[in-house]
């Protein structure tokens, strides 16, 4: 007699898999939400007073309000050293082991700020402890901002309340011990009572929900990637393993020549990446999340893909499995583990929010991965890269343009064309801010300049793949132009990462196709002399930044190399998986000016090797269709392998996930190569033998007046 679950398992694999992955999900929620989760918050404050008759009763001198706030921030740090949290602790009826404090210095450059090693293993140790204490001397006024955290709101209270007299001890304590009048010391006087309230709304909620999706979706796709191999095993061992099946659409179909929406759709959000500065742009009135354009516009696109389906097989997008779909999903996992994994301590630290906005951010950037690679025809690749060539080109004169007469274009046209109900976060008339080198922010339409640097290092590639491959003069002319044009667009920028991405870029051609590449030599000569001619000035003043005695001490570089030491505690805290995906709050901790250096906090040493993967396999996946130097492919191919290790040398230079122009940029060129590289077969026309080989096999025909004579 068969059971319940083997008929199901029998009959509805699928059905029975999903069962499974539901129940490990639930699991998994209930351990990571065991315990109390709740997080308390109390604000009080403190005013710093004259012994004696208040100052606010009478008028104080300029200097002894001056002398009161100096004094009002040296309590500030008093109140977060050991001692005194001792006798804090002590008031406020908690251990003493389990009070933190940290001190805040207003109008402090935030570069003198930023924690070293030593300072961040204290933090990490502190932000365990149960029970906070943040303390804050206020710029203008003798008064400390206290800030509790505590598992409930009566004692966060409680604990913001025990500052001052926590204080006032340790104050007498000293002054007994150096023999110094109690009658001269300040007087502290507690600005009303403390105002708490719950931070964390419902953590055991949200802390089960982002666990049970996780398990629930890592379980089922496990489970039913192991199922489909089975079952292409049994079929393969029964019939043989059908071959792809090839496209069925109709020649003269491809984009720019069809009605079909979702081409143009992905055409449309192309031009936006490379023209408008769409990170700048938002919703003029307040929602939940920040509405910038791009996240405005793609559910617009991702809307339309799934209608696509409905449309039948001839419009449908055609899913593919490829390594670089593979890569990308491994480092979604590794994002989505490193935030459960550590959820409960971020809960504490009041980091979970900022982490699980991050996550969607992520999914949208893979999400046009697959838009792109399932909605495009390999046919349609050509027309595409052409396409984004000549975006490329105009972003590239915008930026030429900004260089020498130091206006923004972007900036210009983009807030006189936005419709109502839409604000622009960005400077309308001129550059953005001059850096620590004196060096204008030379940004197009991106936020920095090493973003627009990467923009354009992406499409050089299409120009110089294109150049090779050019056979009428005319053409080979259009291709030096724009080579000419995009290399001129990123010396302007005037950054060092103007010398490093292109090179990347030519090192990765030149691997592949080294005899082209060296045929190029004369027209190198020209290209230069045309670069220097279109934007006087800046390759000579790029050069010179690696060739100045003091390069290596820039404050960039210096900034840099001392990250390396800085995270050593983050990492080695946690080693695997990192500290939760997007958690590494920028404005409190330090400027990781490196996105190999942010995963590695954030993500662990997995999620670093699978981040790097992503890139390997865009190379990996094109290799074959390269070496087998098919001129309508090859090219195409190699345009995507040289993104790919662009892509990896930019991030060592900033964390490039926080600029969506270059990741959406290295996305959608990976996805055109992976149309291309795991094309469907072509059909072939039937062979056709001659006539004679027809008339020498075929069988002769009897006349009709021989028929039935033997």
């Amino acid at each position: 007699m068969r059971t319940l679950p083997s008929l199901v398992l029998r009959r509805h694999p699928v059905v029975a898999l999903l069962l499974v992955a539901a129940l490990v999900g639930a699991i998994a929620a209930k351990v990571n939400t065991r315990g109390d989760l709740g997080v308390a918050g109390a604000t009080a404050n403190v005013l710093v007073d004259a012994p004696g008759r208040s100052i606010v009763e009478r008028r104080a001198t300029p200097d002894k309000l001056s002398s009161l706030q100096k004094r009002a921030e040296l309590y500030a740090r008093l109140l977060a050293t050991p001692p005194v949290l001792a006798d804090v602790a002590r008031h406020a009826g908690v251990p003493a082991g389990q009070l933190s404090g940290v001190a805040r210095t207003p109008g402090v450059p935030y570069t003198f700020t930023q924690p070293d090693s030593e300072e961040r293993a204290a933090q990490i140790v502190e932000s365990e402890a149960p029970y906070r204490l943040e303390l804050q001397g206020r710029q203008n006024d003798p008064v400390v901002s206290v800030y509790a955290q505590a598992p409930t709101v009566a004692q966060a209270e409680r604990l913001a309340g025990a500052a001052r007299p926590g204080l006032e001890d340790y104050l007498r304590t000293l002054a007994r011990a150096q023999r110094f009048p109690a009658r001269d010391l300040p007087t502290l006087r507690a600005l009303g009572p403390p105002a708490g309230g719950v931070i964390s709304g419902h953590p055991g909620l949200v802390i089960g929900g982002v666990t049970f999706i996780t398990a629930f979706g890592l379980t089922a796709v496990l489970l039913l990637a192991l199922l489909r191999l089975v079952g292409r095993r049994r079929r393969d061992a029964a019939a043989g393993s059908p071959g792809p099946v090839a496209d069925a659409h109709a020649p003269g179909d491809d984009w720019p020549h069809t009605t079909r929406a979702m081409p143009w759709m992905v055409a449309a959000f192309i031009a936006m990446l490379w023209l408008v500065p769409f990170d700048k742009v938002a919703l003029a009135f307040s929602t939940p999340i920040d509405m910038k354009l791009d996240r405005i516009f793609l559910p617009f696109v991702f809307g339309v893909w799934i209608l696509a389906f409905a449309s039948g097989p001839k419009l449908a997008p055609r899913l593919r499995l490829t390594p670089i779909h593979v890569a990308l999903a491994m480092f979604l996992a590794c994002a989505l583990l490193s935030v459960v994994l550590d959820a409960r301590s971020l809960n504490h630290t009041l980091e979970l929010d900022l982490a699980l906005k991050k996550v969607p951010l992520l999914v949208s950037y893979m999400s046009i991965f697959v838009i792109v690679a399932s909605s495009v025809r390999h046919t349609e690749v050509r027309a595409f890269m052409t396409y984004s060539l000549v975006l490329a080109v105009i972003c590239g004169i915008g930026v030429i343009w900004e260089f020498r007469f130091k206006q923004n274009l972007f900036n210009v046209w983009t807030p006189r064309l936005l419709p109502p109900g839409f604000s622009f976060d960005g400077n309308p008339t001129g550059l953005e801010d001059v850096d620590s080198q004196g060096r204008l922010g030379i940004v197009g339409p991106a936020q920095v300049g090493l973003e627009a640097v990467s923009m354009l290092a992406m499409a050089l590639p299409i120009a110089v793949v294109g150049l090779l491959g050019a056979k009428r003069p005319k053409t080979r002319i259009l291709y030096v132009a724009a080579v000419c044009l995009l290399l001129a667009a990123t010396f302007a920028t005037v950054r060092k990462s103007a010398m490093l991405a292109p090179l990347s870029v030519f090192a990765t051609l030149g691997y592949f196709r080294r005899r082209e590449l060296l045929s190029l030599a004369p027209v190198g000569v020209v290209v230069a002399v045309v670069v220097s001619a279109l934007a006087p000035g800046a390759v000579h003043n790029t050069i010179a930044q690696f060739l100045e005695p003091n390069s290596g001490a820039a404050a960039t570089t210096r900034d840099r190399v001392s990250d390396y030491d800085a995270i050593r505690p983050d990492v080695w805290t946690h080693l695997l998986f990192g500290r939760g995906f997007g958690s590494y709050d920028h404005y409190t901790y330090r400027v990781l000016d490196s996105e190999v250096l942010g995963r590695l906090v954030e993500t662990g040493v997995v999620g670093l090797i699978v981040f790097l993967l992503i890139g390997a396999s865009v190379v990996f996946s094109t290799r074959r269709t390269i070496a087998g130097r098919d001129p309508r492919y090859a090219g195409l191919a190699l345009i995507g392998a040289a993104a790919g290790v662009c892509f990896v040398v930019v991030a060592t230079l900033f964390d490039v996930l926080a600029y969506p122009h270059i990741t959406y940029i290295f996305l959608y060129l990976s996805a055109l190569a992976a149309v291309v590289v795991h094309r469907p077969p072509e059909r072939r026309p039937p062979a056709v033998r001659p006539d004679h080989v027809i008339r020498r096999h075929a069988a002769p025909r009897k006349s009709p007046a021989l028929r039935g004579v033997h």
